[in-house]
């Protein structure tokens, strides 16, 4: 489990999912793993005392009880490479099988010609049982490096919120001449598409446009975003709320009349967007792997580029018609009740079980 002071999709999605599983009757005993990011990033020293003092955790751990499997919630990346292969290294699972939930993979961006990752990945082929990827693209990726398709499963991640919506909860459309409220929320990093969304805004205030923007989160380039808005003139019509508990982003999702949500970054399965589409909210999207996955236009969004123009065009688009958005509305509604946590515990369980089945077939 990511730490309880994380924040990102894993410790929105985990908990509950968690809660779900024990309800179906499976034994769970969660720890926390060195996964997450956190409100200040952790030096490099920090990092590694953490990885090797969970890992020794672990052990004793697995030593003290019998595990049929150890699900490990992580990525696909340089530093998770590392950390996932000493940890198990150093952890000795003995029968237990492992299964390791990528919340989003970059395995382009892991050198084929180093030896140390080709070593490590080579390791952790033969030593994991079972991957769980959100994406085709991903799948992909992991092939590339060695990884067994038979390893791979598809999984989604849990949107803890239906029985957080008001009994009876339908999402009024507003008339184009009313004011919109637009709504961001992300990380700010550069690949998320704050900025553009400002530049966005921008265009559209010039269109004479009627919105409000909230930019819910915060980050690194949140500075600069927050000068871009003084030097676009638009202090009067975008806030920024800085971090804000789990109950207030779900307010402001059943306020907001569309989400935007531009990304280039290479997600997995991100939560926003899918917490969006279960309160039924219609959405400005990119085709950046699950949102291209698992939506459909317009059934579910508009995609767009990462361009602001592109990204006003298909805002206005929606605030123009509100026959789209109101489908839109109810499809989203009605896809968001296949992510409840007890849908995806169920297919997890499945999954879990094969991985187990398999292995007694191997012996």
């Amino acid at each position: 489990m990511p730490a309880e002071d994380s924040w990102g999709g894993p410790a929105a999605c985990e908990p509950p999912f968690v809660e779900a599983l024990c309800e179906l009757g499976e034994d769970v005993t969660t720890e926390t793993y060195v996964y997450g990011d956190k409100y200040r990033p952790t030096p490099i020293l920090t990092r590694i005392t953490r990885v090797l003092k969970t890992a020794f955790r672990f052990r004793r751990l697995l030593r003290e009880n019998q595990f049929d499997l150890i699900h490990l919630n992580t990525a696909f990346d340089r530093k998770t490479i590392l950390r996932d292969s000493v940890s198990i290294f150093l952890m000795r699972p003995g029968r237990a099988r492992i299964f390791l939930k990528i919340h989003g993979a970059s395995g382009n961006d892991i050198p084929n010609r180093s030896f140390v990752f080709r070593s490590l990945i080579k390791y952790l082929s033969r030593h994991v049982d079972g991957l769980g990827v959100h994406t085709q693209e991903e799948m992909r990726e992991l092939a590339e490096h060695g990884f067994a398709a038979a390893k791979c499963y598809h999984v989604k991640n849990a949107v803890d919120i239906a029985d957080k919506i008001p009994n009876g909860f339908r999402r009024q459309q507003k008339d184009s001449s009313e004011t919109f409220e637009l709504l961001f929320a992300s990380r700010f990093i550069e690949t998320k598409g704050l900025i553009q969304t400002i530049e966005a805004c921008a265009i559209l205030r010039d269109r004479g446009v009627t919105f409000r923007l909230a930019c819910i989160g915060d980050g690194p380039i949140r500075a600069s975003a927050e000068a871009l808005v003084d030097e676009r003139g638009l202090r009067d019509r975008v806030e920024f709320t800085g971090y804000i508990s789990e109950d207030e982003v779900l307010n402001r999702l059943l306020r907001a009349d569309i989400l935007v949500f531009p990304t280039a970054h290479k997600e997995g399965f991100p939560i926003i967007l899918f917490r969006a589409v279960a309160v039924g909210l219609p959405i400005v999207t990119t085709r950046v792997r699950a949102g291209g996955e698992y939506l459909s236009e317009p059934d579910n969004c508009l995609f767009c580029t990462t361009g602001p123009r592109d990204i006003a065009d298909k805002v206005q688009t929606l605030i123009d018609n509100d026959a789209l958005r109101e489908g839109m509305s109810e499809s989203n509604i009605a896809f968001g009740k296949s992510l409840t946590k007890e849908a995806i515990a169920g297919e997890f369980v499945a999954i879990y079980q094969k991985i187990l089945e398999n292995e007694e077939a191997e012996n």
